[in-house]
């Protein structure tokens, strides 16, 4: 199926160029079309930038949900802790009676009686010693019970003031997430004008979609020439082709916020994908990603190094030659080729392999 998809991807792109021949405005319209451009480029950062930003809260609130069930688990063994430790106080408490009642039925109501009891100064001296020696035991044995209850009542004390504030943050969260989904509404009109935009663009410029064209053969070059890598499969260690070979599998797939694949992705959700099945691990928002690996200049880009746009990073892809990158758009798209030669916005580039 990602066969016929990069197949689609490059007739597209063929048809897009022959057909503009027609469509094409003169050179005199570069002005126009330099316009067009920046005003889409405009519309697609201001998406980027909103959709980033519900990322990150989505992500915040996973966290958030994770600590809280953490600390509900530390709490609930700490609460076994203070159990056990009350019961082993109570348990030696019980003792030190038992051995008072013992001595009382025997006829010694008290410790005192027992050294009182004596026969002689030796005897004295012998009941006395053991006595000190219970009765100290007794005494340590209950202090330290009891200085490890006050720690365990302190560590609970702690994880329920910590667990009281991540149900504010989470709270908190919510609500930015909540106001974040109402400007659904003015996303849905920038992604119309946007819409509008790439339409005009797409006929009007033929240089671009020669070089995704030229980017999407090469890629299928790749694929050809690479070990097969299937969705699912293991694969061989990172590479500059083996990871574009492998990124190219999810050409077609929707963006949608909060994807973390297969079947759907967001920005930093693809990448962070696609390197893991390689066993490298990123962060997992792009302005995050953004300080991974070892910074890439931008006339030493490899295939397979990540790519950035915005300082900090609100979108990531990964590069695949020829000027271009593979990466999971905006809201209402799907994972694509595009060219950097269209962002004036790109920030840096990392490789992480």
């Amino acid at each position: 199926m990602n066969r016929k998809v990069l197949a689609v991807v490059i007739a597209l792109s063929v048809a897009m160029v022959t057909s503009s021949n027609a469509l094409a405005a003169p050179a005199s319209s570069s002005n126009s079309l330099n316009e067009i451009k920046s005003q889409r480029q405009d519309l697609e950062t201001k998406v980027e930038k909103l959709d980033e930003q519900i990322n990150k809260v989505m992500t915040e609130i996973s966290d958030n949900k994770k600590n809280i069930e953490k600390t509900n688990k530390d709490i609930k063994d700490t609460q076994v802790q203070l159990d056990k430790a009350e019961q082993n106080i109570k348990s030696q408490q019980n003792l030190f009676s038992k051995r008072v009642r013992a001595m009382y039925i025997n006829g010694v109501d008290s410790y005192l009686s027992v050294v009182l009891q004596s026969d002689n100064l030796s005897d004295f001296i012998s009941r006395f010693d053991t006595v000190k020696k219970i009765v100290g035991f007794d005494e340590k044995i209950i202090g330290d019970l009891k200085d490890k209850k006050s720690v365990i009542t302190e560590k609970k004390s702690t994880l329920d003031a910590k667990n009281k504030n991540l149900v504010a943050l989470k709270s908190d969260n919510e609500k930015k997430l909540s106001k974040l989904n109402s400007d659904k509404s003015s996303e849905t009109k920038l992604l119309s004008d946007l819409k509008n935009k790439e339409s005009i663009l797409a006929a009007k410029d033929t240089s671009t979609a020669r070089i995704v064209a030229s980017a999407a053969g090469q890629v299928q070059k790749i694929r050809s020439e690479a070990p097969r890598l299937s969705r699912g499969a293991s694969a061989a260690p990172a590479s500059s082709n083996s990871i574009v070979a492998y990124a190219s599998n999810f050409l077609g797939t929707p963006y949608q916020w909060g994807g973390n694949g297969p079947s759907t992705f967001d920005c930093s959700g693809f990448t962070c994908y696609v390197y893991a099945h390689f066993g490298i691990s990123l962060p997992r928002v792009a302005s995050d990603q953004q300080g991974a690996g070892t910074p890439v200049s931008r006339d030493q880009l490899q295939p397979g190094d990540l790519v950035f746009f915005g300082s900090p990073a609100h979108h990531v892809g990964i590069y695949v030659g020829d000027g271009c990158y593979i990466h999971a758009p905006k809201t209402g798209d799907v994972v694509k080729i595009s060219s950097l030669g269209d962002r004036s916005d790109y920030s840096g580039a990392t490789r992480v392999r």
